[in-house]
């Protein structure tokens, strides 16, 4: 099979067709000289596009990272047998580095705020991790190849003067995740049951989000309301947020299926 017949199995839109070309790219540059090879950043949806491609053709060892374990954006590094994971971010192999941009505490910046000004600098999204922003400094992961135009010309987000430098990886400042539990019970775990339950809408106009495209499982969109879901799984909606099915409890005396739902706030 061909490269563009096996991407053709995974996306008809183009621009994801892109990615898992450039996906490719990496893992045949790493297979052919048996060395390290990197992505640029991906988001959670690329993240599980390729992740459903490789197993098709990769002989290659391959691991996402972002900087630190919960990170959303991360880079696809294809990595030859003589490396252990550890080693593929050590040192000069190291494609990812991290700063923080410190500033007077008493303004209020926010991720849009970062994120803007660092597209304003020239630097394209794809170079650029997650932002976490704190009181008086974001720490921001990116690739390591755009550290020193940052350290030079990376000084003001929103008109507000910021002092960047380097950090470690393990100085990350990384805010702690606000959710809301959610127990309910359900007649089955289709998708529109527990869409319902999480983002507290009726199930039709659940069904409704779901056929119209806008809810996604696991970051792939899904329009089939009765697709079953299953503990751990995630649900985005546009424009209501992020739920996980966090536990799938025993049935009631009534026949029903209890839950526990984490709502991201």
């Amino acid at each position: 099979m061909n490269k563009n017949e096996l991407i053709k199995r995974f996306v008809q839109n183009q621009e994801e067709k892109n990615m898992l070309a450039r996906v490719l790219d990496k893992l045949e540059a790493a297979e052919s000289k048996n060395i390290l090879e990197n992505t640029k950043f991906l988001n959670e949806r690329e993240q599980d596009l390729a992740e459903r491609m490789l197993p098709e053709c990769a002989q290659f060892r391959y691991l996402f990272h972002g900087g630190y374990e919960s990170a959303s954006r991360k880079v696809l590094v294809f990595f030859p047998d003589y490396m252990n994971p550890e080693q593929a971010f050590q040192g000069e192999e190291n494609c990812l580095a991290c700063i923080r941009a410190e500033y007077p505490a008493d303004n209020e910046l926010s991720h849009r705020d970062f994120l803007g000004s660092l597209l304003g600098c020239g630097i394209k999204r794809e170079a650029i991790g997650d932002i976490l922003v704190g009181e008086g400094s974001a720490d921001i992961v990116v690739l390591k190849e755009i550290l020193p135009y940052l350290l030079v010309n990376f000084e003001m987000v929103a008109r507000v003067k910021v002092h960047v430098g380097e950090i470690t990886a393990a100085e990350l400042q990384v805010p702690e995740a606000k959710f809301r539990l959610i127990k309910d019970t359900v007649a089955s775990l289709r998708l529109d049951n527990i869409a319902s339950a999480g983002f507290a809408v009726s199930r039709e106009k659940a069904s409704a989000g779901i056929k119209g495209g806008k809810v996604a499982l696991n970051s792939l969109e899904c329009t089939k309301a009765d697709k079953l879901v299953s503990e751990g799984e995630v649900i985005s909606w546009r424009g209501m947020g992020k739920i996980k099915l966090q536990q799938i409890g025993n049935q009631t005396k009534k026949g029903r299926t209890a839950i526990v739902v984490l709502r991201y706030l």
